[in-house]
């Protein structure tokens, strides 16, 4: 395209002016020579006039450039470039609207004038009329559609507008449009993940790793996005390869280890935390992290150690107190879980965890008034936990409030068809009651078809039958439960009763004497065991 003769006089204009040891180069196709040749010579007096219109402009005085402009425009009525320098001086004025009228008498010259069409849809933008703005650039692609600078102009604009969909096509567009213009790649990928649509994200993250497999700021993207979708291999090899380009550090560690642990791979992330926490021994994040992998790997004593690292290193982070509490209840020391939460619980009165576990750790202990206290605190900071309302139910199916556990497990049933534990712990209250037996069954024979070899819903239900005169069928439900567990006091005592009732005199004695050695401390069992 051929620069028009004042754009090119312009130009001479401004070497003058500034003293320049050479012209601004053209386009490559645009020869000067080309240039001249291709239009008639300007108008002597129009030229002298635009010429030093352009000087007023570059001292910003822009009324004596609109004055000779207006000359210009009066000795040659059809040159674009003077319509689009009389809009410049007139914009910078405020005089909005005569700027725009000259920039479409520029078009109306030369539909195909882009710097006239740059400058309205600027003009546009700054006056916030998107749509105009944006119908500008469609005609500037249309004109240069293999120049992206034109789609990065639409893109900018979509982005500005929240226009996400619209902002990501475009900046991939320029993109195939120009390969080096890896810039519009990286901002579709960052309006991707700013709105939240990841699968875009991940194509687009994975074309940049594909182009520049050692960016650390594209691996590591890439690798949190993938972590996402639980491809924790392919991630482990990405940030591997984070790794190689810039050596081991404790996020990458850290980052590794968070990979190993949602693969339920707890070995080998307690590996690469222990190995982020040689990097920083102060990160907080870190010390939680393996106090917890401790638990889960039923090391109590050494999640307690860092535990107490974390407390040291900030005695108000909640996690510490958590962490701590935990490993004593995975001991069954359940006062010594009491004593660490005790005197922050009020600290902490919107802390979910720290309540739960302190009314979970009463509970343990019998201190069922105290356990009511905090569960019900932990309830009102998370009504739908299901952890807490079971928790409640026992506790208050134990206190003989047979209204309130009721309650709770009705409740826990109709939110959930598939709470088996709710099915069978419901059952079983009714039975130890005696009452609605026939529910009872009902709702117990829902529990062993949800899970049919679990021993404490084969017992209850073995159990419901007894108590409804079915001795023998009664007898076969509660026989598999020890088979698949022949520990439990109760479920032994309960065959026991069974035998007795079906003339098995001996094997029940066998068994009550099995239940008696696991509780010798009941007076009951020792009588059911040592008859007189």
């Amino acid at each position: 395209m051929l620069i028009d003769k004042y754009k090119f006089y312009s130009l001479f204009a401004i070497f003058m002016i500034t003293g320049c040891s050479q012209l601004p180069v053209p386009a490559a196709e645009q020869s000067v020579t080309e240039t001249v040749e291709s239009k008639q010579e300007p108008n002597p007096e129009a030229l002298k006039h635009f010429m030093d219109a352009q000087l007023y402009i570059s001292q910003n005085n822009f009324p004596m450039a609109i004055i000779e402009l207006q000359d210009a425009l009066r000795l040659d009525p059809t040159e674009g470039s003077i319509h689009v320098s009389l809009a410049e001086s007139f914009w910078n004025l405020g005089k909005v609207e005569r700027a725009e009228t000259h920039l479409k008498s520029a078009l109306s010259l030369n539909d195909n004038d882009v710097d006239a069409r740059k400058m309205l849809a600027d003009q546009y933008i700054i006056r916030h009329q998107y749509d105009k703005a944006d119908e500008q650039f469609n005609v500037l692609h249309s004109i240069e559609p293999d120049k992206p600078e034109h789609v990065i102009a639409q893109a900018e604009l979509a982005a500005a507008r929240l226009q996400w969909d619209k902002a990501i096509k475009l900046y991939r567009e320029a993109y195939d449009l120009d390969k080096a213009m890896i810039y519009a790649l990286e901002k579709a990928a960052e309006i991707s993940l700013r709105s939240n649509k990841l699968q875009t994200a991940w194509e687009i993250y994975a074309q940049l790793v594909k182009i520049d497999g050692r960016n650390v700021e594209y691996l590591s993207a890439y690798a949190d996005l993938i972590i996402m979708e639980e491809r924790y291999d392919e991630a482990t090899e990405i940030i591997n390869k984070i790794m190689d380009v810039e050596g081991h550090s404790k996020d990458r560690l850290f980052q590794s280890g968070i990979i190993f642990y949602q693969k339920n791979q707890i070995p080998q992330a307690l590996d690469f935390f222990k190995k982020a926490y040689e990097f920083d021994k102060q990160d907080a994040n870190v010390l939680h992290f393996i106090a917890t992998v401790f638990l889960e790997l039923d090391q109590p004593d050494s999640s307690k150690v860092y535990a107490a690292k974390q407390l040291q290193l900030d005695p108000k982070d909640h996690r510490g107190y958590i962490n701590s509490a935990l490993a004593e209840m995975n001991k069954n020391q359940f006062l010594e879980a009491v004593e660490i939460l005790l005197p922050v619980v009020e600290t902490y009165n919107q802390e979910y965890a720290i309540q739960y576990l302190l009314g979970n750790a009463y509970y343990q202990e019998k201190k069922y008034e105290e356990a009511l206290v905090y569960l019900n605190r932990a309830l009102k900071i998370s009504p739908k936990s299901r952890n807490v309302l079971h928790v409640l139910a026992i506790i208050n199916d134990s206190m003989q409030l047979w209204s309130a556990s009721d309650s709770i497990y009705e409740k826990l049933i109709s939110s959930d068809s598939m709470d088996v534990q709710a099915y069978n712990n419901y059952a079983y209250s009714l039975v130890e009651r005696n009452e609605r037996l026939d529910f009872a069954l009902q709702i117990s024979t829902k529990a062993i078809s949800l899970v049919p070899k679990n021993a404490a819903y084969l017992d209850t239900y073995g159990w419901i039958l007894f108590k409804l005169g079915k001795h023998d069928e009664a007898l076969t439900y509660i026989q598999h439960s020890i088979e698949l567990e022949d520990t439990n006091v109760v479920v032994l005592e309960h065959l026991g009763d069974v035998l007795m009732r079906v003339n098995r005199k001996t094997d029940a004695i066998e068994f009550y004497r099995k239940a008696y050695e696991f509780d010798n401390t009941n007076e009951t069992l020792k009588n059911k065991a040592f008859p007189e």
